[in-house]
């Protein structure tokens, strides 16, 4: 994995979480809206993203290239949506939160120097993961949001337009 590549990648899908999560306008009811109950919302999905970013995948990858042997902080991103209430947040704050915490991500990742990414931490559970792997799963973790939020958009759209219906649009 390049390394430029991969912050390359971090940096576009920012401005695409940018793009889809940023400016609703008259649509800021939307940032609440659940298809089911139980299901995440945008607002949701920005915090999970925001301390994703800042208590996850960068600090995990720090340990893993830099100190070697230690345990990695626990996380719990379940259940941070209840024990940091994220339902009770402003969105547009959640969402400058995660682009905040995107872009000090991307100037920690462009003052890494060579990193070797068959670095590789024990974890208990899932076995020996790489820095390469954190970083692959980094990035797709990004796309499975993007799909994430794609999905609310599309259902929410589905729900506002009844009983008019998308079907002409194609099969996604």
């Amino acid at each position: 994995m390049e390394l430029p590549r991969a912050i390359m990648r971090l940096r576009r899908n920012a401005v695409t979480f940018r793009s889809l999560l940023q400016d609703l306008g008259d649509m800021g009811r939307l940032a609440r809206w659940t298809p089911a109950p139980h299901k995440w919302s945008l607002l949701i999905v920005a915090n999970h993203l925001a301390d994703e970013e800042r208590d996850d995948f960068k600090v995990r990858l720090d340990h893993t290239l830099h100190k070697k042997g230690t345990a990695w902080p626990t996380i719990d991103p379940e259940g941070w949506v209840t024990s940091r209430d994220y339902a009770a947040q402003n969105y547009e704050d959640s969402v400058r939160r995660f682009l905040a915490e995107r872009d000090r991500s991307i100037a920690w990742l462009e003052d890494l120097r060579t990193p070797d990414w068959g670095t590789t931490h024990d974890h208990p559970t899932l076995g020996t993961v790489s820095a390469g792997d954190l970083m692959a799963a980094w990035i797709d973790h990004d796309h499975q949001h993007m799909r994430q939020i794609l999905n609310l958009l599309h259902e929410s759209l589905c729900e506002e337009t009844a009983p008019y219906n998308t079907s002409y649009a194609g099969e996604w």
